[in-house]
């Protein structure tokens, strides 16, 4: 058999803190996985989820299979449990535990399949137009060549930026561990580690990608069902108690960010996290700009219309 095929999207390790504390006699450990927006949750072994072939493997030209990405997984994973240990017992975590965590977070965010694929997409948008100007001007293939490498493998390359640049980023920047003491507690996901900008929508459309250098972003990550970590800009306590209330909120997030799937630890739902994103009053849509710019752009839209009109007429 190949060895290392199978390789987790998400980790196996990482999954079990989320298997039901009531397995029946006689059952092995499984996880409810639940559809991203609803509908019958269902048992899965963790070993057995979240899984894909080859994914974090590079195929040399030779045709050998590069494990190199695959280990390092392997070996964040090893650290990321014992980390996960002292954060349960909420001891102060070393800069050394700091930076592996970093790397662990800045790998989840990058091995899911959906960053994989997204990343592909535009590698191949980058690809296309460089295969085009090539054949514009009547070249011979050269930077296609590396454009092609790249897409190739762009889960891996996707990857590798993501603990190449995000990681040193998260070090820089505050990170503390919301404990919960909830009967459901916080679910994870097949995506579970997600940035967002709780004041994006006062900003222009154009600007409401979350970025890290945002001084109002917020990169959460559940650790347990009971823990989930908190990175941004804004210094707290290392440990911080919080209620239903804001479980709720955070597990209305990590559904949200899912790709097709969430992980509840009990098999259970709250309506609270399926409720419909409603803009806030105030959106930057509301303000007096906002509805100058969204009137200026619907008459240059209206008059691209009657433009194109014409010229079919």
């Amino acid at each position: 058999m190949t060895k290392q095929k199978k390789q987790h999207i998400i980790p196996n390790c990482y999954l079990k803190a989320w298997c039901d504390p009531n397995i029946p006699s006689g059952q092995s450990a499984f996880i409810w996985r639940v559809p991203k927006d609803g509908g019958k949750s269902f048992r899965r072994s963790p070993e057995k989820s979240f899984t894909s072939t080859d994914r974090y493997t590079i195929q040399l030209p030779n045709g050998e299979r590069d494990l190199t990405l695959e280990d390092t997984l392997a070996d964040l994973e090893s650290k990321f449990v014992q980390i996960r240990d002292r954060i349960k017992r909420r001891d102060k975590l070393t800069d050394t535990d700091r930076a592996n965590l970093c790397l662990f977070t800045a790998g989840m965010h990058g091995r899911t399949y959906d960053a994989g694929e997204h990343w592909r997409k535009t590698q191949q948008r980058v690809h296309d137009v460089v295969v085009y100007l090539e054949h514009a001007h009547g070249s011979t293939p050269k930077t296609s060549l590396e454009t092609a490498a790249l897409l190739a493998i762009a889960p891996q390359h996707r990857l590798i930026l993501g603990l190449k640049h995000e990681a040193p980023i998260y070090f820089q920047m505050e990170m503390t561990f919301m404990v919960a003491d909830d009967p459901i507690g916080f679910i994870t996901s097949d995506s579970p580690c997600s940035w967002y900008n709780p004041k994006a929508h006062t900003l222009p459309p154009f600007y409401r990608s979350p970025g890290l250098a945002h001084k109002d972003i917020e990169v959460t990550m559940p650790i347990t069902p009971q823990i989930i970590m908190l990175i941004s800009h804004h210094k707290f306590e290392p440990y911080m108690p919080v209620g239903s209330f804001f479980v709720d909120q955070v597990n209305h997030r990590t559904r949200a960010f899912a790709d097709k799937e969430f992980v509840s630890w009990k098999g259970k739902t709250k309506p609270e996290w399926f409720v419909p994103y409603e803009m806030p009053p105030d959106s930057w849509e509301n303000t007096e700009t906002g509805k100058r710019a969204l009137h200026e752009r619907a008459e240059r839209e209206r008059m691209f219309d009657q433009k194109d009109h014409r010229e079919e007429s």
